[in-house]
């Protein structure tokens, strides 16, 4: 009978369940996660260097051997009577049969995707494998920070894998949410869709990740190749995502988003000549540059500049005032005519901002963005119109 042990991390408020169970029900359990890379769209597969693909054959190899290697971690983000149910298993087995019953998009893959991969292929060579046990570790939580934070510490120091691509492995839970916060507000298409926005409030799914990266690092952007870089942009990730409340404040950073997306689309398309790259109000939040800028605005604003701590009792306070203050300023906008919303974004002075770019075109363009918002959130009640902002 497979064993079960549950404890309850009192750090994150979730559950640690280490459980056995045969390879071939491993591989039934994660196989929709799996085939969609993690549970997320645009992941990476499994690695397809020399080096890794020398491992993994050696680990195929040890697998085939009987061979015991370290458990792979799955990520589970239920609601509380999921967690209820989970916490109150007796036995391997009854704790199988209650994961089976939720929906495999709570599923992620937060440590082991190569070893799935090497299991997966050893399984493919000789089917006996997949009687074979093996220890699975359950990390179950209704916040979905918990499973950030535990998945951001646990790889931390392994083989590199960049930040970016470890926050993708939440992807797909991280999306529920902001779908949840916002309704029917905005639309979040994926590839898939084949969709290209067309107007305010319509958003590529994928940036997701990257907004979420830029809010919980508080930076436009950092050389991933620059390891230093990388490693405090995830002590910040790290130390954000440790409150349970952060990735709330992200979806309702995103639902400000939206509505001054929606406000700026009033604005009333002038002539376009050649060179114009933003002729319409709807235009100004279509690239990801001006999203990233927004995002890190508020994240500067509510949670201080990147590398200094961030006091936690006053960020409530601080989210609040800037809902308060943009609501306001969305409202005054709303009040102006089409023309009149036209003039006051004065996208003429934008556009010469960013025709003035040289050199590292994205990074311009970022932080053009984040000093114009940071302007906009911290002046929003006497601004004349945009230009100070585009001016910064």
């Amino acid at each position: 009978m497979p064993f079960i042990d549950i404890s309850h991390d009192d750090r994150l408020d979730c559950l640690s369940a280490l459980t056995s169970m045969n390879v071939g029900e491993f591989l039934k359990l994660i196989s929709k996660v799996y085939a969609e890379r993690g549970g997320i769209e645009g992941q990476r597969p499994a690695l397809r260097t020399k080096t890794a693909k020398t491992i993994r054959a050696r680990m195929v190899e040890d697998l085939s051997k009987g061979a015991i290697i370290p458990p792979v971690v799955i990520g589970i983000h239920c609601p509380a009577d999921g967690v209820h149910a989970l916490k109150n298993a007796k036995s391997g087995e009854q704790l199988i049969d209650a994961i089976r019953k939720i929906d495999t998009s709570a599923l992620s893959i937060i440590d082991g995707m190569q070893r799935t991969t090497a299991i997966l292929e050893a399984q493919n060579a000789d089917q006996n494998i997949s009687q074979r046990e093996m220890r699975v570790e359950f990390w179950i939580s209704e916040n979905l920070n918990s499973l950030i934070y535990r998945m951001l510490v646990l790889n931390t120091g392994q083989v590199p894998w960049e930040i970016q691509r470890q926050l993708e492995t939440i992807y797909s839970q991280l999306l529920t949410l902001v779908k949840k916060r916002i309704g029917d507000k905005a639309e979040l298409y994926t590839r898939d869709d084949r969709s290209r926005r067309s107007d305010a409030g319509q958003y590529q799914a994928s940036t997701i990740v990257r907004l979420y990266l830029a809010f919980s690092s508080r930076r436009a952007e950092f050389d991933i190749k620059d390891r230093v870089a990388e490693d405090f942009a995830r002590l910040d990730a790290i130390e954000a995502s440790s409150q349970a409340d952060f990735v709330d404040y992200f979806t309702r950073t995103f639902e400000v988003l939206v509505k001054l997306d929606k406000a700026f689309s009033r604005a009333t398309a002038a002539p376009k000549p050649h060179t114009t790259r933003i002729a319409e109000g709807k235009e100004v939040f279509k690239a990801e540059p001006a999203l990233i800028g927004f995002f890190v605005a508020v994240a500067i604003e509510v949670f201080d500049e990147p590398g200094f701590p961030t006091s936690w009792e006053e960020v409530e306070p601080k989210m609040h005032l800037i809902e308060k203050n943009m609501d306001d300023f969305i409202k005054r906008l709303n009040t102006l005519t089409p023309d009149e919303v036209s003039e006051f974004l004065e996208l003429e002075t934008l556009n010469e901002r960013l025709a003035q770019r040289s050199g590292q075109v994205g990074r311009f363009e970022r932080d053009l963005f984040v000093r114009a918002f940071r302007r906009l959130i911290e002046k929003s009640e006497n601004l004349p119109n945009m230009e100070p902002c585009w001016l910064r």
